[in-house]
């Protein structure tokens, strides 16, 4: 469940390309949206490399044989 959040109006230079790409990836249907996922997907990357180095070495991995 996600909570409302506020919104602030911003300016930006983007390359297109770049917008266009990641938007294909990402399946958003505004470059708002591309936006907001891309940065949610950073922050959330962020959050599990802290967590893998906060545990390194504390859980062993057997794999999937």
């Amino acid at each position: 469940m996600q909570t409302a959040t506020k919104k602030v109006a911003k300016h930006f230079r983007l390359n297109e390309v770049l917008i266009k790409g990641a938007q294909k990836i990402l399946g958003a249907k505004t470059a708002t949206e591309t936006i907001e996922s891309a940065l949610s997907d950073v922050i959330y990357r962020e959050k599990m490399r802290k967590l893998i180095e906060q545990t390194k070495g504390k859980f062993k991995f057997e794999g999937l044989d």
